[in-house]
């Protein structure tokens, strides 16, 4: 991006807010661009653009008895107020080991309302301060031009502005503990005093107990610019949270004291000085300025994050009397928090993912999208239409392109004597061979693949799991059936219409009783030891994998989940189920879309590779969606009655739910406040389910009308986010990497439309997708996830690892 270019003759400043009604039309393009840049930064964090991670502890902030101060309307003798204060890294580093500049934010609050609760909203001014006197540039021109810049043309901007090296030098630091720095707010703002006029004003903030500890300060030598921080020691085994967790220990065990101070400057009639006295490159010296003690905060509790992290905080947010200053120019030293403030307010509107105001930034319409349109729905479906981009915030991460492009690299010619590599590159190589050259999977390891023993096995743990049904009266004790009576077949496709195995209990094993299928409008039944046993069973692996893809992976976990999150992005800002769920959603819709052509449509795997056509794939998957209900479910309804020992898909699904449903019981206790207090969001995201449902009437609604169907609903979310699907997934090369063993499609050698090397393309597509989609492994649990989830899982690895390796949990559908 290039800030740093003439303003377009046909900009015209923006209006309807005072930051834009006198401003050039230079400065209004730079906002414009500038607000855009950290917005989507934010919006695709999720989190603030810069200051990312923080803690907020509240207290109360007590003026001094004694001032030597003009008198001020804010900070009277004596006065209190309630206060908050965030600390957190510039950068935004979750690291606390990263050297960074270090920030703190001070919000004086109103007082208590009539009914005794604090508005932590509603603010009388928000001070923004950080390690360091001074800013490395003075005006929002030469910021525009930092932000926009190579490292290479950061590095002439250093020889330009020689400033900005030894400021840097004061930024940065390495401290043991946040509260042993000073803070400052670099930037000036107005006092207008009672009986004096007006003054320029600037803050520090230092640790009441000892004033003069300003730590952590690193040798120059070492502030290697243009980088803006340092990278963590290599021997440094400090926590990540280190600075985090200590702030929060002394806040809850003795609480922290902070001593507010502020230099004033007499406004001159001299613009000269005034530019000067506003240039946040230039700090203010004592000897001239000396600091006043004003206040003292003192903090007690630490804010949850339930509460702190929706919180807005401004330098805008100030009354007259301590107001931002703005300007007209971006040249003006006054520009740069004046930029600063509309920054802030669009990345803080973005990040919760709402409408950022086109009154304070140029989005080259007049009418910016609503949460509705950035999330539209398929026509006559509750996904994602796929026809449509991604919202910034679902762009997917540099971090999955780099998982996802080890198992699916795109074609890159090296040089004209070597093979493309990638994924697409195997399979032009290879052609037909490609499934001979493809790594084994657990069938080609197996000596006894086509035993019954085996074949039952599969039924239990294999990439299908939970089909077996308990029958009464009959001589078989179980059954899994699949009816495909209402699909056609490709001329030479070979798919039963009505298939049925059928499993006899015994010694707590279970054993194939038989097979009964219909082919060709012929029912017949084998058993073991038949003629045709081993086709039949061939058979039913066949019609197993179609239902698997349609039904089990696509319909129950990806497109099913689908519809949640579309409800949940729509209309969730505040809640705090968004801490919850929203790593639980990561990538879902990026995959569903580019699932769109890759698995499913005219050109998809499931189409090219059975024998279904892309429209009885749809309906498979909307049939299927539409018997699906969040309400009351739970893994225990099909779950064997009898204890098979070799069953090891039902433990491990028993013990999942149970895990989980911890894991949402504690995280609704913690956060019930905040889930009451923002329940309209529940009840908007409750009318997009039900209007968008295409559940069947008669199993009932979506609708979530209580604090229990929304603890029920998240537990159903996660549960197939995280446990089911990683099962259904990661499990598919297990059995379909092996096309002697398993296929969607048969065909029929000797039918006139018989194509041999079509049939070769079609199970090399197979063989290569299923090796794609069970070996990415982005954002796994036990690497990821929240402490007590793992630690719970850890804890009962022994219920769930005969099934799957608790390493292979992943957070969220991602591929």
């Amino acid at each position: 991006m290039d800030t740093n270019t003439n303003p377009s003759s046909s900009y015209s400043p923006l209006q309807g807010d005072p930051r834009t009604q006198n401003i050039d039309a230079e400065f209004g393009e730079l906002i414009s661009k500038i607000a855009q840049v950290f917005g989507r930064m934010a919006q695709v964090k999720g989190r603030r653009a810069t200051h990312s991670y923080g803690t907020v502890a509240k207290g109360r902030l007590r003026v001094l008895d004694s001032l030597k101060i003009p008198d001020h309307k804010i900070f009277k003798p004596g006065e209190e107020y309630p206060v908050l204060l965030r600390h957190a890294n510039i950068k935004g580093f979750p690291d606390d080991a990263i050297l960074d500049g270090r920030g703190a934010t001070v919000r004086i609050l109103a007082q208590k309302s009539n009914n005794g609760h604090l508005n932590l909203e509603e603010s009388i001014v928000d001070i923004l301060m950080s390690t360091g006197r001074c800013f490395i540039l003075g005006d929002a021109a030469s910021f525009g031009r930092w932000v926009s810049s190579s490292m290479e043309e950061r590095a002439a901007m250093l020889k330009e502005f020689p400033k900005i090296k030894p400021i840097f030098d004061e930024i940065i630091r390495d401290p043991d503990s946040y509260t042993q720095l000073h803070y400052y707010s670099e930037t000036t703002y107005h006092f207008i005093s009672l009986n004096q006029g007006p003054f320029f004003v600037r803050y520090r903030l230092v640790n009441r107990e000892n004033p003069t500890a300003d730590t952590g300060w690193i040798d120059p030598p070492y502030v290697k610019m243009p980088l803006e921080f340092l990278p963590r020691v290599a021997s440094d085994t400090r926590p990540e949270t280190y600075l985090q967790d200590d702030f929060r220990r002394r806040v809850q065990t003795e609480g922290v004291r902070y001593l507010l101070q502020i230099q004033l400057q007499s406004i001159s009639d001299s613009t000269e000085k005034n530019e000067e006295a506003k240039d946040c490159t230039i700090p203010w010296e004592e000897e001239a300025f000396p600091f006043y003690d004003v206040a003292v905060l003192e903090l007690d509790t630490i804010l949850s994050d339930e509460l702190a992290e929706p919180l807005e905080f401004n330098p805008y947010n100030a009354p007259p009397e301590l107001g931002l200053i703005l300007a007209h120019s971006a040249r003006e030293t006054a520009s740069l928090n004046h930029l600063r403030s509309i920054v802030y307010q669009i990345s803080a509107d973005m990040r919760k993912y709402q409408t950022p105001s086109s009154t304070l930034v140029n989005w080259g319409s007049d009418t910016q999208p609503s949460l509705a349109q950035q999330y539209p729905y398929t026509d006559g479906s509750p996904r994602f239409d796929a026809t449509k981009p991604l919202p910034a915030r679902l762009q997917p991460k540099p971090r999955y392109w780099a998982n996802f492009g080890l198992h699916l690299l795109p074609n890159q010619q090296l040089s004209p004597a070597l093979p493309e590599l990638g994924i697409t590159g195997v399979e032009q190589i290879m052609g037909p061979s490609t499934t001979l050259y493809m790594p084994p999977n657990l069938t080609r390891t197996r000596l006894d693949k086509f035993s019954d023993d085996f074949f039952v096995e599969r039924r239990l743990n294999g990439f299908n799991p939970g089909q077996l049904r308990a029958v009464s009266d009959k001589p078989w004790q179980y059954e899994i059936h699949y009816d495909c009576s209402n699909y056609g077949v490709e001329p030479s496709g070979i798919l039963p219409s009505l298939i049925t195995a059928r499993f006899s209990f015994c010694g707590q094993y279970l054993h194939p009783h038989s097979i009964e299928f219909t082919l060709d409008r012929k029912t017949e039944t084998q058993q073991p030891g038949d003629e045709d046993w081993e086709w039949s069973k061939r058979l039913f692996r066949c019609a197993e994998f179609v239902f698997q893809e349609i039904q089990t992976h696509l319909a129950q976990t990806h497109m099913n989940m689908d519809q949640y999150a579309m409800a949940y992005y729509r209309n969730i800002v505040n809640n705090p189920i968004r801490l919850l769920l929203e790593s639980h959603f990561e990538g879902l819709l990026n995959i569903n879309k580019l699932g769109a052509g890759l698995i499913i449509g005219d050109t998809g795997f499931i189409p090219e590779a059975s024998s279904l056509t892309p429209t009885e794939v749809n309906e498979v998957l909307s049939d299927y969606i539409s018997r699906l209900n969040y309400r009351h479910w739970t893994p225990h309804t099909h779950t064997l009655p009898d204890r098979v020992l070799n069953n090891h898909f039902d433990p491990a699904s028993i013990t999942m739910w149970n895990i989980l449903g911890t894991y949402v019981k504690n995280f609704f206790v913690e956060h019930q406040d905040g889930i009451k207090h923002y329940w309209h969001e529940i009840e908007a995201m409750s009318r997009e389910l039900v209007t968008h449902s295409i559940l069947k009437p008669e199993l009932g609604t979506l609708a979530v009308e209580s604090i229990a169907d929304l603890e029920q609903l998240c537990l159903y979310i996660i549960y197939h986010s995280t446990f089911f699907h990683s099962w259904v997934n990661n499990k598919q090369y297990e059995d379909g990497g092996d096309v002697s063993y398993s296929t969607i499609g048969i065909w029929d050698t000797y039918h006139p439309t018989y194509d041999p090397l079509k049939v070769a393309e079609r199970e090399a597509k197979q063989v290569v997708l299923l090796w794609t989609l069970s070996h990415v492994r982005y954002n796994p649990i036990m690497d990821v996830g929240p402490t007590m989830l793992k630690d719970l899982i850890w804890h009962h690895r022994e219920d769930i690892e005969p099934g799957i390796a608790i390493a292979d949990l992943m957070m969220s559908i991602n591929i």
